[in-house]
C-alpha cells in the first residue's frame, strides 16, 4: 500500500467534529459552535485555519501530534506515508489516509487528543451515535482500548464496503475507517492488527 491522497481524511474528521462539537455546546457560544461547525464542513480549508479555530471543549491545545500516528511499515512493506494533516477542523490531533497503489483500498487514520482520559473514554462512548452517515451496521464492542466500537457494512450510498473502528486510550480517541470495493470488507484480522499497532504507539508516546 501507498499514501497517495488525503481525500478519505474529511469523512472522518466530519464524522467526529460533528459529537465533538456538541459536547461543548452547552458550555460555549452559539457563534463558537457555527464556526467550528465551518471547519469540519471543508477538509481543505480545516488546515488552513486550524491555527485561528478555537479547540472544542475538552480537546487538548493544538501542537503536532504527529509523533502518535503509526508508521507506514505498520500497514505493509509497500506503503509510504503522506504529509500528515495537523489539527484538523481547528481541533487538537492528526490525520492520515493511507491507499493502496491502484487506489481501491483506503485506511483513513484520525486521533484527536482531549485533556484527559476521562473526557476522550466519553467522546468515544458517544461516537456510535454519528457513525450511521457513514457506514451502515451494527455496533459491536472491540477489543481494542477504552470503549472500543466496530461496524462493518456498506457505506449508506453503497458504493464501498466500510469497516469503521473507534475506541480512545489515554487521552486520544482513535478512529479507523477501512475503505474497499462493495462486497469486499477489510479482512477481520488485518483490521484488529492495525488498530493494535496504532493503539500501542498512542499508548507508549502520548505524554501524561
Amino acid at each position: 500500500m501507498s499514501v497517495v491522497r488525503n481525500v478519505g481524511v474529511g469523512v472522518a474528521i466530519t464524522a467526529l467534529l460533528t459529537v465533538t462539537a456538541g459536547c461543548g455546546k452547552d458550555e460555549k457560544s452559539s457563534s463558537t459552535s457555527s464556526s467550528t461547525s465551518s471547519s469540519a464542513a471543508s477538509p481543505s480549508s480545516s488546515s488552513s485555519s486550524s491555527s485561528s479555530s478555537a479547540p472544542s471543549s475538552g480537546s487538548a491545545p493544538l501542537a503536532d501530534y504527529s509523533n502518535l500516528l503509526i508508521s507506514a511499515e505498520d500497514i505493509g512493506a509497500d506503503t509510504t506515508l503522506g504529509p500528515p494533516q495537523q489539527n484538523p477542523g481547528g481541533v487538537a490531533g492528526v490525520a492520515v489516509t493511507f491507499s493502496n497503489n491502484s487506489k481501491t483500498h483506503t485506511i483513513t487514520d484520525l486521533l484527536v487528543v482531549f485533556t484527559d482520559a476521562a473526557a476522550a473514554a466519553e467522546e468515544a462512548k458517544n461516537r456510535p451515535a454519528a457513525l450511521s452517515k457513514y457506514v451502515t451496521g451494527t455496533p459491536q464492542p472491540f477489543e481494542v482500548g477504552t470503549n472500543g466500537v466496530i461496524v462493518v457494512g456498506p457505506s449508506p450510498d453503497n458504493t464501498k464496503a466500510v469497516t469503521y473502528v473507534v475506541f480512545s486510550e489515554g487521552k486520544v480517541v482513535v478512529d479507523l475507517e477501512f475503505d474497499s470495493a462493495p462486497n469486499d470488507n477489510a479482512p477481520q484480522d488485518f483490521v484488529l492488527d492495525v488498530a493494535k499497532k496504532q493503539d500501542e504507539a498512542v499508548k507508549t508516546r502520548q505524554t501524561s
